[in-house]
């Protein structure tokens, strides 16, 4: 299902004290349509503007949010839509003007009759499409009239109205829309031309299933059923700009409709005011229509020419979160393993006869993993990794000392797996400082191993841990070093690993590989003989950064009925982790696999190859996000799912 805007496309350029501001995407369908996707709904506009810069940034502005803007149509012979909108003070408040003509050279860049391919837009719109309209000309009444699909209509203005007889009027409206939104002016006008009575009078003639009325500072009337639902204003917030609170205001009811599954509900309709009047509030706030959204397009004259005819727009290069993270990796894990605190491993009693629980979640979980590796091989004692919800559902009372890995040093669920446990049995490895830490948790300063360092590069920024799995990792291997006498120098081989995959991944991982990925959609990942703790990393941030989905596999198990998805499904494309020694079976097994497998061998053997293909796993991510052209550390995400993320309850 999408929700889809339909209609001309129109430039709002944005002025204060006579400066110009900058320039923005405007129309009041297309901002409804702003609001929906940057909640993570599927979107799409159709329309047309001309092939010129104002047409560029109009794009732009849908598509910087993710719109679907393959059915917008650049017209050579016409001019883009202009709306020019100045601010001013006026009694200590802000106020502003709306025009259609430029107020350095007084232009008009606008045509009246609207350039929709009306066919050509009714042959592409699906049948479970909601679609989304701010006004009623020609071409979208003909779209209107000849689909069956949900509409939605928002009227600011009732000009149109006036050249039309009541009986044209009727025929323009009555029974066609699902949900209309009407501002309190356009309410009174019709109200008074057909000389009524009260609003539900004007309900039945126009026969919407839901009609709202916004009333500014007065709050808003929900009519369904032939009854009234008033609800007031509580809290206006600071009102810096009310342009766009209308369109902010229905794009929220539009977004509680569907997740009602598309269902009118009296009894949500408070909820529903209550999420409209919280987004509205935000965009109140800020300059702009879509202020709230993202900041203006900074634009300047080109030449002799006023802004309204041409412009030069210099487009910021967009900082790649996970570039910065990756660029600084090797040194913020050569930092965590010179901490001091790195040390306190060597005060931590393992034996044989111990059990231990390793925990982390989301990009920690391979810290977790690479611990209980190391720990068990040392030591030939029973360690688990584990997610901190799988340790509640565990009869806990032979383990010996539990170890929490996490970025923050305060995530709630590692903390509520750990209840029943006595506080100097947990150890915290974490960048954290430990003033924060220490403020929140009961936990020993001797028990919590940071791995912060006053020359570290800044924390790592961004919705996927490459520090936050690596460092934890490096800790325990110069533990496992240390332990095992090797003469391996572990900042040489930190540093050498980083090199060689750097150059490696960017090889195996290039465009012709990636668009293999994106046919498919999905990835196989092989796990084992010390290829565990990279393949947990890379399902975790393929996952997370939403670009493909993943099937994480145990080698020998794929042999027992997998292989049947992965044929019958056409999953062909996969990521194989090895270690340097090759089995008898994974000679098989890579065989079947064939030319649409990225093979990644270490180097090495055991947990040297474990730590090196973590290392991998990092670049793995890195250059298939550089191949899509995208920034896997900045998902899209909707705030419901925000509402998961941060849930510091019970688990």
């Amino acid at each position: 299902m999408r929700v889809v805007s339909i209609g001309d496309l129109v430039l709002d350029y944005y002025y204060k004290d006579s400066k110009l501001l900058g320039v923005c995407g405007g129309m009041s369908s297309h901002n409804i349509i702003a609001n929906l996707a940057k909640k993570g709904l599927n979107t799409a506009v159709y329309g047309v503007c001309g092939n010129d810069d104002q047409g560029l940034i109009a794009i732009k502005s849908l598509e910087k949010l993710k719109v679907d803007i393959s059915g917008v149509k650049k017209i050579n012979s016409v001019r883009t839509r202009c709306f020019h909108v100045s601010y001013f003070e006026e009694n200590g408040h802000l106020s502003f003007l709306s025009k259609k003509r430029c107020p350095y050279c007084n232009n008009k860049k606008w045509y009246d009759e609207s350039l929709l391919d009306t066919k050509a837009i009714i042959s592409s719109i699906k049948n479970d499409d909601i679609l989304v309209f701010d006004n009623l000309n020609i071409k979208n009444q003909f779209i209107i009239d000849n689909t069956n699909n949900i509409k939605i209509i928002d009227i600011g203005q009732y000009f149109e109205f006036e050249s039309l007889s009541d009986e044209e009027l009727c025929c323009k409206i009555s029974g066609k829309f699902d949900i209309v939104n009407f501002n309190e002016r356009v309410t009174n006008y019709l109200l008074k031309r057909f000389k009524m009575r009260n609003e539900i009078e004007l309900y039945n003639l126009f026969r919407f299933k839901l009609m709202l009325i916004t009333r500014g500072e007065k709050g808003a009337n929900f009519i369904y059923n032939d009854k009234v639902y008033d609800f007031s204003l509580i809290n206006k917030g600071s009102v810096v700009d009310s342009t766009g609170a209308g369109d902010a205001f229905l794009s929220s009811i539009i977004r509680d409709f569907i997740k009602n599954e598309l269902i009118i509900s009296p009894d949500l309709f408070e909820k529903w005011y209550d999420n409209s009047c919280k987004l509205t509030t935000k965009v109140v706030s800020k300059m702009g229509a879509r202020g709230h959204l993202y900041s203006l397009f900074k634009i300047k004259k080109a030449e002799e020419s006023c802004t309204c005819e041409k412009f030069i727009y210099n487009e910021r290069k967009k900082i790649k979160r996970c570039n910065l993270n990756v660029n600084n990796l090797e040194t913020r894990v050569i930092n965590a393993i010179n901490n001091d605190d790195s040390n306190k491993l060597n005060d931590i009693i393992f034996n044989k006869n111990s059990s231990f629980l390793f925990i982390g979640t989301g990009g920690s979980f391979a810290g977790a993993n690479f611990a209980s590796k190391v720990i068990n091989h040392l030591y030939g004692c029973n360690t688990y990794a584990l997610y901190p919800r799988d340790v509640l559902y565990r009869n806990n009372d032979s383990i010996n000392d539990v170890f929490l890995f996490s970025y923050s040093g305060t995530t709630n669920d590692l903390l509520k797996s750990v209840i029943n446990f006595d506080n100097d049995r947990v150890y915290l490895i974490t960048k954290g400082n430990y003033n924060s830490i220490s403020k929140k948790i009961d936990i020993s300063k001797k028990n919590i191993i940071s791995y912060r360092t006053s020359n570290n590069k800044g924390k790592e920024r961004g919705f996927l841990s490459f520090e936050g799995a690596v460092a934890p990792s490096a800790i325990f291997l110069k533990y496992y070093l240390n332990k095992t006498y090797s003469d391996i120098m572990i900042d040489d081989f930190i540093k050498s690993s980083i090199n060689y995959w750097e150059k490696e991944i960017g090889l195996l991982i290039n465009k012709k590989m990636v668009d293999g990925f994106k046919k498919h959609n999905i990835i196989n990942i092989f796990r084992g003989d010390f290829g565990d703790t990279a393949s947990f990393d890379l399902e975790s941030k393929i996952i997370e950064s939403g670009i493909f989905n993943c099937i994480v596999h145990e080698k020998k198990n794929f042999s027992h009925g997998r292989f049947i998805n992965f044929e019958n499904l056409n999953n062909y494309c996969s990521i194989f982790f090895k270690q340097k020694e090759t089995t008898t079976y994974e000679k098989e097994l890579l065989n079947y696999l064939g030319n649409n497998n990225v093979l990644i061998e270490s180097k090495y053997n055991g947990l040297l190859a474990e730590f090196d293909l973590l290392i991998a796993s990092q670049f793995i991510i890195y250059y298939i996000g550089k191949c899509l052209d995208i920034d896997v550390s900045k998902p899209s995400f909707s705030e419901d799912a925000m509402k998961i993320y941060f849930y510091k309850g019970d688990l």
